[in-house]
């Protein structure tokens, strides 16, 4: 049978611009991998099912989603362009009441079409 040798790994394995450049590249991959949007703040959903008789769309690159109707609120996550959640009528202080207790900013959702979001 034969024997796989591993390197023993030392302090300086870790040191030098090599190891800086395979970590970044390591965390990108990552970070892109892990983007989120609408399936983690909605889990086992990528889209809105209509629940709630009102589906916005996302028109901004990134929108941030709190538990409160202001911007000091707690950060839940963050939806992306062209994501899809089910939301509600209720608009306060220029925030919409999303499914779920989340709130997100009014004026970067619009409405899909054949849903009543008035």
């Amino acid at each position: 049978m034969a024997q796989i040798k591993i390197p023993k790994v030392t302090g300086s394995s870790f040191r030098g611009w090599t190891f800086v450049l395979v970590a970044g590249v390591v965390l990108t991959v990552l970070a892109l991998l892990d983007r989120g949007g609408a399936a983690d703040l909605f889990p086992g959903r990528s889209t809105a099912d209509g629940s709630t008789g009102c589906i916005m769309q996302v028109m901004t690159d990134e929108l941030n989603v709190r538990s409160g109707p202001s911007q000091t609120a707690d950060l839940k996550g963050t939806l992306h362009l062209g994501d899809r959640v089910d939301a509600t009528t209720v608009v306060t202080d220029g925030f919409r009441q999303l499914e779920g207790e989340l709130w997100a900013s009014n004026q970067f959702l619009t409405p899909a079409a054949g849903t009543n979001c008035d």
